[in-house]
C-alpha cells in the first residue's frame, strides 16, 4: 500500500462574480491559481458533463473529480456549481478512488440540500477541516469515517484492485505485528471486537466463533488489518509441523537490529536467550524434522527460547516457512480394509492434492488424524510444497 498517494484535495465552485475558483485546498498550493486557470473549463465543464467522473492529467497532476450542479432559485445564478478534486502524481492509478470521489460528490450534494452546508459561509468553514481528514485517513487506511455532526457522519473507502487483495482462509492465524493507530481503532465497532481476538493461536474460524461474528465480515476485517500492515498471517502451530529456512536467514546474522528483535520476541520471560541458540534451532529445520523433534533434541525452554514465537518471528520476517502435505488418494494402490475406513471416507473428495492438512481437518465433522489415516489407508500418498 503506497503512503501519500492522494497528494491534495480541493473544493472549487463557480463564483457568481469571480467565476470558476478554488475556495479551499490541503495542504494549499499544491495547485497554483495560475494551473487552475489554465485547466478549470475541465474542472467546472459544461452541465451535460455534470455527476460523471472526469479525470484530468495536467503539469504533472492526475486530478479526479465528480462536478455537480444543483439548481434553485435561492442561489445568485439559479444553481451552485461545484466540485470537490482529489489530486495525484500523473504517474499514479487514481481508478480505486473513482467511487469515492462519486461518493462524496453524493454527501456533499445532500448536505447543501438538506443544511445549505456549502453555500453558508458560517457552515463551510468546517470543510477544510474535513478535507484534510479525509485526505490523512484515506492515505494512512484506506477508509475514513467522519462526523460532520452528532447525526450526519461521512463513511468512506477505498476500492481495492484485485492485486491488492489479501487472499484469508478459514484456517490463517493473524498475528499482530504493529501497534494499530487510534484513527484505525475508531473506524470500525467490528474491527475493534476482532483485534480482542488475534493473539497469534486462534485462526480465523476460531476468532469467528469466539468473537460471535459472522466468518465474511471477520476474514473481510483481518485482510484490512494485513492491508494496513497490523497484522500478518501465518498458519496453524503444531508441533508435528515442519519448516524449512529461506535466503532471509542471512538477515538475522547480519543485521543488528533485527537481531535484538528476534531474542527479545522468543525470550521465555526475563531470560534472553544466546544468538547462537536460536540460529541453531532455525538452522536445525529441514524436511523431514518436526518441532517435536527439535524440542526432543534442543530442549528449546532449558536455552531460554519459547518454541512457538519462535516459529513466529521465523514467519513473520520470512526466515522461515512451513512445508504443507497435500493428501493424494491413489485409487491404484492395493486396498487394505479398515474398520476406520468409514470415518476417512468423509474426507475422500478432499484427497486430492488440491487441499492441505490444515484445509482438510476444518472441512470435515471430525477431526482427522492424517498420520493415522495414512497409515490404515495405503491408497493416500502426501505431496510436501
Amino acid at each position: 500500500m503506497e503512503n501519500q498517494m492522494i497528494r491534495s484535495i480541493f473544493y472549487s465552485e463557480f463564483h457568481p462574480t469571480a467565476g470558476p475558483k478554488i475556495v479551499f485546498q490541503v495542504p494549499e498550493e499544491i495547485i497554483s491559481a495560475e494551473e487552475f486557470h489554465l485547466m478549470h473549463i475541465y474542472v467546472i465543464p459544461k452541465k451535460q458533463l455534470r455527476n460523471r467522473t472526469i479525470t484530468l492529467n495536467f503539469g504533472g497532476h492526475r486530478i479526479l473529480g465528480c462536478p455537480v450542479y444543483i439548481e434553485g432559485p435561492q442561489y445568485e445564478r439559479n444553481a451552485l456549481i461545484f466540485n470537490c478534486c482529489f489530486v495525484f502524481d500523473s504517474s499514479k492509478d487514481s481508478s480505486k478512488y473513482e467511487k469515492i470521489v462519486r461518493k462524496l460528490s453524493g454527501y456533499l450534494t445532500t448536505l447543501e440540500v438538506q443544511h445549505n452546508f456549502l453555500s453558508s459561509e458560517k457552515k463551510n468553514e468546517k470543510l477544510p477541516a474535513i478535507m484534510n481528514a479525509i485526505l490523512n485517513d484515506l492515505n494512512k487506511f484506506g477508509v475514513c469515517e467522519i462526523y460532520i455532526d452528532p447525526s450526519t457522519s461521512l463513511h468512506l473507502q477505498r476500492e481495492e484492485s484485485v492485486r491488492d487483495l489479501v487472499d484469508v482462509n478459514d484456517h490463517d492465524v493473524p498475528i499482530m505485528i504493529n501497534k494499530p493507530s487510534e484513527g484505525f481503532e475508531n473506524l470500525d465497532v467490528a474491527a475493534k471486537q476482532v483485534m480482542r481476538f488475534i493473539d497469534g493461536k486462534r485462526f480465523v474460524m476460531v476468532i469467528a466463533l469466539d468473537a460471535d461474528m459472522d466468518l465474511k465480515i471477520v476474514k473481510h476485517v483481518v485482510r484490512l488489518l494485513v492491508q494496513h500492515k497490523i497484522c500478518s498471517l501465518i498458519p496453524i502451530f503444531q508441533y508435528s509441523n515442519v519448516y524449512m529456512t529461506t535466503p532471509n536467514l542471512n538477515k538475522l546474522i547480519q543485521d543488528k537490529n533485527l537481531q535484538e528483535q528476534c531474542l527479545k520476541f522468543v525470550a521465555m520471560r526475563e531470560m534472553i536467550p544466546c544468538l547462537r541458540d536460536v540460529l541453531q534451532m532455525y538452522c536445525s529445520m529441514v524436511f523431514g524434522t518436526t518441532i517435536r523433534d527439535l524440542c526432543a533434541q534442543l530442549n528449546p525452554r532449558f536455552r531460554g527460547i519459547h518454541e512457538e514465537r519462535l516459529i513466529q518471528f521465523g514467519l513473520i520476517h520470512g526466515l522461515i516457512r512451513r512445508l504443507l502435505r497435500y493428501p493424494i488418494r491413489v485409487p491404484d494402490f492395493p486396498y487394505r480394509p479398515h474398520r476406520m475406513n468409514e470415518s476417512i471416507h468423509l474426507y475422500n473428495s478432499t484427497f486430492s492434492g488440491r487441499y492441505c492438512e490444515d484445509q482438510i481437518r476444518l472441512k470435515g465433522s471430525k477431526f482427522l488424524d492424517l498420520d493415522t489415516a495414512m497409515e490404515i489407508d495405503p491408497q493416500i500418498m502426501t505431496c510436501w510444497k
